[in-house]
């Protein structure tokens, strides 16, 4: 089973309170609302609002009929702010039921109504719930510019919760975007002022998607521990949520052999989503359920399970319209149905083209860039201001130096020092800001490269895979003249040729070695790969974090590269040292060396793309070489 894109959603939190529901309250409520003069609107509305909040846990289609009742009495009455209201609850249940179109246009209505009588915090609700849309339906850019204003507005506000909310799902955002270190990094932040706030929601969420970056890494203990503690909180909050978080779990149970809890979890969570017609869920409990039935080789169970996905599915949620192509594709490989597969493979490609178009990625990264930057230039402002003052202060306190030349003098050294000082935390922000631009950068590359390369391994590898089934297929069906035969041989030979460079070019973007067994791994498949490198590895098997993998790996085979060149080198050695706190590459070879100063000055690719690389990340790096003396690198990181 492909454990690390079974279950690529997270959970992401929506703007909204929810109140348990009791069967008596809401029968009394209903009662009262049944006896109300239909032309009183405000006492009507006020019942309405009670049941809405009491139906919205465990009873979508409830607390949907009552949020449409209530938009039409606000419209009938001319209560332009409780239609706008109504139609926010509106919004809401259609993304939770994974009708995104009729979402939108119901959360733009409600928005709307604020155009007369501004309200900023009801709108920055609304905008954050717009802007989970946005991420599930793959418009990622829009989605980034709008959490990052919206962050903005709630540390301005100190809005501690809304923080914590906007932080989980800025990391939703980065995660469907392929960068898990950073969508970790915003979880943890978040979960950490959701347990200060006491958000039992949102800490739940975080606990959800944790346990998902943990089955990613196969961890999938620490992803039952993080999942077991969610579901505790979730079962008596939201239903909705809870059956979220059973196919997550599920999934961690089923991984540690515990194949008949996952079915239960997920059976359970499949239950739940019919009875709150909830098509966003059902598709992605079908479509796991579907993934553990290919696995069990149950393949035409698997396959009747997407086809019944399929019906159901809302085909403006993208993400969920490829990954169940994928699943019946797979399905159809196995039960040997080549036009079938064929034809889910080409719906899929034709989705992910039209979604991950390649500027989408660098459009995160230059987002949240402007954002850490506008925080550094808000700083340089504020010490460059104090350094003018400075330089004022000082020449009054020259005019008066001969009456209080003492204490002039000492108050004087003081303020200089604290010149001095600005000056130089002016230069170490702007030191700053330029490393956050290149890490954003970084980060935009490897991103790009990691969909490439999955792009070319599922899409068009799976293409050609089929192809090669249907003619062989064909070969054994078919009578073929004697004379075609050698032609047939060599088209499917020419096929598995083609397999292999595809594979070659897709593990050159982004080699799945490392992002599946870590840098030790990738590093020795790749010098193996080479007769003149030779590799050694010392120290603990400790994985360091995602960006330094990267930034290692891309280091080692820029300098490999180059060396095999250029140096004319007989022999190159590899060697990476991993303590607790560190990670330290050497790369050396017996080459003809080269003028380092002539090659900085010359500024050419090869090194400025490696310092950048050290740089972004605080490393150290140390070049060793000259003319006829070979050549040795030395990078550093601690982490």
């Amino acid at each position: 089973m492909r454990n690390l894109f079974v279950i690529p959603v997270l959970l992401i939190t929506f703007n909204h309170s929810v109140a348990q529901q009791n069967p008596t309250r809401v029968d009394s409520l209903q009662r009262i609302l049944d006896s109300v003069d239909r032309t009183n609107y405000a006492e009507q509305i006020k019942i309405i609002q009670q049941l809405y909040n009491l139906y919205l846990a465990n009873d979508l289609p409830s607390a949907l009929s009552v949020a449409k009742r209530q938009y039409r009495l606000a419209e009938e009455g001319g209560e332009i702010s409780k239609k706008g209201e109504a139609a926010g609850w509106i919004g809401y249940i259609y993304y939770s039921q994974g009708k995104n179109d009729s979402s939108l246009i119901f959360l733009n209505d409600a928005l709307e109504s604020f155009k007369d009588r501004p309200d900023k915090k009801k709108e920055a609700e609304l905008l954050n719930n717009i802007a989970n849309i946005f991420r599930v339906t793959a418009k990622y850019d829009t989605a980034m510019v709008i959490y990052t204003n919206l962050l903005k507005y709630y540390e301005s506000e100190n809005n501690l919760i809304m923080q914590g909310k906007i932080l989980g799902n800025l990391g939703s955002l980065y995660y469907t975007a392929g960068n898990q270190e950073k969508a970790r990094e915003y979880t943890l932040k978040s979960l950490a002022l959701q347990r200060k706030t006491n958000d039992k929601r949102g800490t739940a969420v975080s606990l959800v998607n944790l346990s998902v970056f943990a089955l990613n890494k196969s961890d999938f203990n620490e992803g039952i521990l993080y999942g077991d503690e969610a579901l505790n909180l979730l079962k008596d909050i939201d239903k909705n949520y809870y059956a979220a978080a059973l196919v997550r779990v599920g999934y961690c149970y089923y991984m540690t052999g515990k194949k008949e809890k996952a079915l239960e979890y997920n059976l359970t969570a499949i239950n739940i989503y019919k009875e709150n017609h909830n098509i966003r869920g059902m598709m992605e409990a079908y479509r796991q359920q579907g993934d553990y039935l290919i696995e069990m080789g149950r393949y035409t169970d698997a396959r009747n399970t997407g086809k019944e996905a399929l019906q159901l599915a809302d085909t403006s949620n993208r993400l969920d319209m490829r990954l169940l192509y994928d699943m019946l594709k797979r399905s159809a490989i196995w039960l040997n149905l080549p036009e079938e597969a064929i034809h889910y493979s080409q719906e899929q490609i034709r989705m992910k083209e039209a979604d991950l178009n390649e500027e989408w990625a660098q459009k995160i990264a230059d987002v949240d860039a402007k954002y850490n930057t506008e925080k550094k230039e808000l700083e340089i402002t504020a010490l460059k201001s104090e350094k003018k003052t400075n330089t004022i202060l000082i020449v009054s306190l020259l005019a008066i130096l001969a009456t209080v030349a003492g204490t002039g003098y000492s108050i004087y050294k003081n303020l200089k020092q604290r010149q001095l000082i600005s000056a130089q935390r002016i230069k170490e922000l702007e030191q700053e800001k330029q490393i956050t631009a290149t890490q954003s950068v970084m980060e935009g590359e490897a991103t790009e490269r990691a969909r490439l390369s999955r792009d070319l391994h599922d899409g068009l590898g799976g293409m050609l895979s089929v192809a090669k089934l249907k003619i062989a297929t064909m070969k054994g069906n078919l009578t073929i003249p004697e004379e075609n035969v050698a032609s047939l041989n060599s088209a499917i030979e020419l096929i598995d040729t083609s397999i292999k460079e595809l594979r070659r070019v897709a593990h050159n973007l982004m080699p799945e070695s490392l992002m599946k067994y870590g840098l030790n791994t990738a590093l020795a498949d790749f010098c193996h790969s080479t007769d003149k490198v030779t590799y050694h590895f010392f120290g603990s098997d400790r994985r360091p974090d995602e960006k330094t993998e990267i930034a290692t790996y891309r280091i080692v085979n820029e300098l490999v590269n180059n060396a095999l060149r250029y140096s004319e080198a007989k022999s190159i050695n590899v060697q990476l040292i991993v303590d607790d706190t560190r990670v330290h590459v050497i790369v050396e070879d017996d080459g003809k060396g080269f003028d380092l100063e002539a090659a900085e000055a010359k500024g050419g690719n090869g090194l400025k793309n490696i310092r950048s690389r050290v740089t972004s990340l605080a490393g150290r790096l140390e070049i060793i070489t000259a003319p006829g003396k070979g050549t040795e690198v030395d990078v550093e990181f601690n982490c």
